[in-house]
């Protein structure tokens, strides 16, 4: 067909050719996207790093504290005392499941007369959830101060949480993790393994002036990252030389010593 009128038509049909590659090229991407988002949420939020069951259990068992479910983790309490507590809200590190800190959350617990919740963060990614402190606070009336803390990215989470409600928050407490935001008045204690090769030492050196002047830094000879809790497989991570257990025991002791000693807090008064 010669003529405007061929032309016409040529020019309509490779439009249409067009439009057809555009929306395939469309429908592909979308399902990428899709894609993609699902592989994200398998990854963080359904293989996540859990405790082993044996763990888990051992710790509800534990007859000295008291564990139950709640704010999509647990809620761990000294099991003889009635009286208004300190909350320690810990804010799990990146792809690891609350379960993973029940161990060092017992001994904490017992040892400094607290309330320790461990909350579920949404895809197991604490940056989605930085406010969960707001439903711990109002859930729990028999605590009357509150500290907020966490691992890895858990604990930066925790650090924006604190520098946006110091009306709320008494300290902090920093597990192999760093303040990304300027933390002015509030106390604050960071406890690093000594073979934590995942935690970034140049950014933590880097953001040290965030920290208030008199913030306390402790120091685990032999704990590596992942023994912040009770898992394994962390990417980057390398072997510890003390065991899990002796690695909770120190935690422990380093965070409940520090709530008893800087926050004037503990069971013996």
């Amino acid at each position: 067909m010669n003529g405007p009128a061929g032309n016409d038509v040529r020019e309509w049909i490779a439009e249409r050719s067009r439009r057809r590659v555009a929306i395939h090229a469309l429908a592909v991407v979308a399902v990428l996207v899709i894609l993609a988002g699902m592989g994200f949420y398998a990854y963080f939020g359904i293989f996540a790093h859990h405790a082993p069951e044996d763990v888990r259990e051992a710790a509800r068992a534990d007859a000295n504290v008291s564990v139950t479910e709640a704010y999509g983790g647990y809620v761990v309490s000294d099991a003889d005392s009635d009286a208004d507590r300190l909350g320690l809200v810990f804010y799990p590190g990146g792809r690891v499941a609350p379960d993973a800190y029940l161990p060092t959350a017992t001994r904490i617990a017992e040892r400094a007369d607290a309330t320790v919740v461990i909350p579920k963060m949404r895809t197991n990614l604490a940056v989605f959830s930085q406010g969960r402190t707001d439903a711990v606070v109002d859930g729990e009336s028999q605590v009357s101060r509150w500290v907020v803390g966490g691992h890895s990215l858990g604990g930066s989470m925790a650090c924006r949480y604190a520098g946006n409600n110091g009306d709320t928050v008494d300290g902090i407490v920093l597990v192999g993790s760093y303040c990304d935001r300027p933390i002015e008045e509030t106390q604050t204690v960071a406890v690093l393994g000594t073979r934590d090769a995942v935690l970034d030492r140049d950014r933590f050196a880097a953001n040290r002036d965030n920290l208030p002047p008199d913030h306390s830094i402790s120091r685990i000879e032999g704990m590596n990252h992942s023994q912040a809790g009770w898992y394994s497989g962390q990417r980057g991570g390398q072997p510890a030389r003390i065991s899990t257990p002796e690695a909770h025991r120190r935690l422990a002791t380093e965070i409940a010593d520090w709530l008893c000693r800087d926050l004037d807090h503990c069971a013996d008064g």
